[in-house]
């Protein structure tokens, strides 16, 4: 059923667009994930933690910019990372809902995620929420895949996702969007400041079951976010400034079939930082100062819903402050960096339980130093570092890592990385009343991966394999039940998990202004070692296949495009419920058309499973089914 749904899409998207390829232009070139499509003259700042071209990144590095963020109408930060080959994304529902993430078989608390280069709210508790991170006033989003526990420290094992934020010199701009389940949306960019607010029902209907509701209700959305960026440059001085706000009103209605309908959950998420530079000749040094507030509340109605499990509500608040010394020096054979990274924070745990005991309170600390040195030769570049950190009580950890770019033939690269890896236990994990376990030690993990890049086969092509043994894994192990004969849980260091996995990244050249790509993850092996089982939620392949249509120039049609996203089984716990009750395989096709109606005015219809396949990404929580949208930008 789902391959046939999925094969009528791709039929349905080339009849609509048939008719208008006379008049593409075939020079017109589609933006891409992929280092391989994306020109030489594309800087990241993630991989080596300092400016360099995208061509030049050993490590394997992906970007989204916002160009493609505005043309695939990506809302969330969750939404732009599911096209990268390698990454794990897994929703409880639709735009609001929680978002889980991972990278190469990693898990959301091995992976690393910063904004403008610090880390974002809910980094120490492991809450950093995807789903509902907005992609307002970001001007581009960097994802470097495998161990970066070097460069950047606990954390970092599956790999570090940068979200880049933009000082918006760009002409002044605003997006007004209407779609199905009461979906709407007003976004505004202007010089320095970015705004957004987005408002969902999300209620859908649901297949009929008896003894069930038909419609998934209480999982609406309401979210309000703000960015502000300036930049200024006297002569080899500058500094930046970023600050963003994130406020989030949400329902919280649980596994389906035993539904909360009175279960609430309110959060607001800052994040500011001021950045300092100083650029010479041939170095570059750098301060950064950054703070973060996240604050967590949950509520619910305990008289009158029997499925509410906050007798009183729960608040999880954590404070924290970054400060960040960078020095880089450059010359035409060697690039070396090194610095310091000091952090301290706070936080607070209630489970909502009305007592004394349901509450606790921590301070953490990290502190680390780091150097790594880059050698160019003239077949490519090689590099070493080292991290010395440490995490407070939980001791010290030393990383290095090790890397190799070579040009084996005429635009023909080989990468190779080698590293260890290492992740503290977050707050939640170690704190959190009646579930955190204090005795927890750190996980440590050995990655390494080698990718072949070919830039003249089609639009680029890039193969690549990554491997990750992890020991000491933090895994939520039941240690007995309670009075309710409910069984209850607490984080153990326990066995020992590896993950294999191979990924291929292709896209073809512009034919008559239509470029295709395809991304595929197979993940052959994520096993827990000492069980013998597979690991939970890991899917074996995931698939995309993309295809745009450019328009010409002074075309009425702007741009185009289809995207099916396939999924294969993955293990999962079985809550027994009769509705979605399995995670199995399943794939989604969306489709986008934008049309130029005015010299600065774009609209654009969208269309969201378009086969309408009603399916589950995690046991019992139900998808919406076929939605439309219609958007409205100026810029």
């Amino acid at each position: 059923m789902a391959t046939r749904h999925m094969l009528r899409a791709l039929c349905a998207a080339a009849i609509f667009f048939a008719p208008a390829f006379p008049a593409f232009a075939g020079s017109i070139a589609t933006p891409s994930p992929s280092p391989a499509t994306l020109p030489e003259i594309v800087h990241v700042v993630t991989s080596d933690r300092s400016d360099e071209t995208l061509h030049n990144a050993t490590r394997t590095t992906y970007v989204v910019g916002r160009d493609e963020i505005a043309r695939r109408g990506f809302r969330t930060v969750g939404d732009a990372l599911a096209i990268l080959p390698g990454i794990e994304m897994t929703r409880y529902g639709p735009i609001g809902q929680n978002v889980s993430y991972g990278i190469r078989g990693s898990s959301s608390s091995q992976v690393l995620v910063l904004i403008d280069g610090v880390p974002a709210p809910g980094e120490f508790a492991n809450s950093v929420q995807l789903g509902t991170l907005s992609t307002v006033g970001v001007r581009r989003i960097e994802v470097v895949e495998g161990g970066g526990s070097t460069l950047y420290g606990t954390g970092a094992v599956g790999g570090t996702i940068n979200i880049i934020t933009d000082a918006q010199y760009a002409p002044t701009g605003a997006t007004l969007r209407y779609g199905s389940f009461n979906d709407r949306e007003f976004r505004l960019d202007a010089h320095g400041v970015s705004f957004e607010r987005v408002v969902a029902d999300n209620a859908f209907a649901l297949p009929a079951s008896p003894g069930n509701p038909t419609i998934r209700d209480n999982s609406d959305d309401e979210t309000t976010s703000a960015r502000f960026g300036m930049d200024r440059k006297i002569g080899a001085l500058g500094a930046a400034f970023r600050a963003g706000i994130e406020s989030d009103h949400l329902g919280a209605a649980g596994l389906y079939p035993y539904l909360s309908p009175t279960s609430r959950e309110n959060d607001v998420n800052v994040v500011g930082s001021a950045a300092f530079s100083l650029d010479r000749a041939q170095s570059s040094t750098s301060v950064q100062l950054a703070g973060s507030r996240q604050q967590l509340a949950f509520a619910c109605d305990v008289v009158n819903d029997a499925n509410c499990f906050f007798p009183v509500q729960a608040i999880s608040t954590e404070s924290r402050v970054d400060v960040n010394f960078r020095n880089t020096v450059k010359s035409p054979s060697h690039r070396l960096i090194y610095g310091i990274d000091l952090s301290r924070g706070n936080v607070r745990e209630d489970s909502g339980a009305g007592t004394a005991a349901s509450i606790a309170t921590a301070a953490l600390a990290q502190s680390a130093a780091y150097v790594q040195e880059t050698r160019v030769f003239r077949f490519g570049d090689a590099y070493a570092g080292l991290r010395g950190e440490r995490d407070g009580a939980l001791g010290g950890e030393f990383s290095p890592s090790l890397g190799i770019r070579a040009e084996v033939a005429r635009d023909v690269e080989l990468k190779l990385n080698a590293a260890t890896a290492f992740r503290a236990p977050n707050a939640s994990e170690l704190y959190f009343p009646g579930y955190g376990n204090p005795a927890l030690r750190p996980e440590r993990a050995r990655v390494g991966d080698a990718t072949l890049v070919d830039h003249r086969a089609m639009g680029g092509v890039s193969l690549g394999w990554f491997t990750n043994t992890t020991n000491d894994l933090i895994v939520a192990q039941i240690v007995g039940t309670d009075s309710s004969g409910s069984p209850v849980f607490r984080p153990e260091n326990v066995d020992r998990a590896r993950m294999q996995g191979l990924t291929l990244d292709a896209h073809t050249l512009p034919l008559r202004g239509i470029v295709a790509g395809l991304t595929v993850t197979d993940l052959y092996c994520a096993q827990d070692v000492d069980a013998r089982v597979r690991l939970p939620n890991d899917p074996v392949f995931a698939v995309n296949l993309d295809l745009v249509v450019n328009g010409a120039p002074r075309s009425i049609l702007e741009d185009g495009g289809i995207t099916v996203r396939a999924v294969g089984q993955r293990s999962a716990l079985n809550f027994q419920a009769p509705l979605f009750a399995q995670a199995g395989p399943y794939s989604n096709a969306d489709a986008f058309v934008r049309f130029r109606i005015a010299a600065r005015t774009l609209l654009a219809l969208r269309a969201y499973n378009v086969g309408n396949e009603r399916y589950a990404e995690v046991t019992g929580y139900p998808m919406p089914g076929r939605a439309f949208a219609v958007e409205i930008t100026t810029k």
